[in-house]
């Protein structure tokens, strides 16, 4: 049985948290994040592309729920820390403990609940 790959996702998740630019080490040379209808490809662009976000943005996402685990595969129910509107779910590839791919997808919540 191969190691389980959660820990991996949960370094990633306190890398984030914690505004750490090193979440980009955690992932393969070669590996990609995907969602929202863009594509990035291999850790140089991929430590770019945190420093952006931890420099804007500055999320604190927590998985809701733990993670679930399918063999390689981690996925996450996202929750904001700051209770944003976002749903999302991130779905990891893990290989040789390192993050292959993220691909995430999200859904705005109403902000208002539905009239009956």
């Amino acid at each position: 049985m191969s190691e389980d790959p959660r820990p991996v996702v949960e370094r990633y998740f306190a890398c984030i948290r914690a505004g750490d630019p090193a979440v980009a080490d955690l992932f393969c040379e070669d590996a990609t994040i995907q969602g929202l209808g863009m594509r990035t490809q291999g850790r140089g662009a991929i430590a770019d592309f945190y420093a952006g976000v931890i420099a804007g943005v500055r999320p604190r996402p927590s998985p809701k729920g733990g993670l679930a685990r399918t063999g390689n595969r981690v996925m996450a129910e996202i929750g904001l820390a700051d209770g944003g509107r976002v749903h999302a779910v991130d779905v990891f590839v893990i290989e040789e403990g390192q993050i292959r791919s993220l691909t995430y997808f999200t859904a705005d919540l109403p902000t208002e609940p539905p009239q009956a």
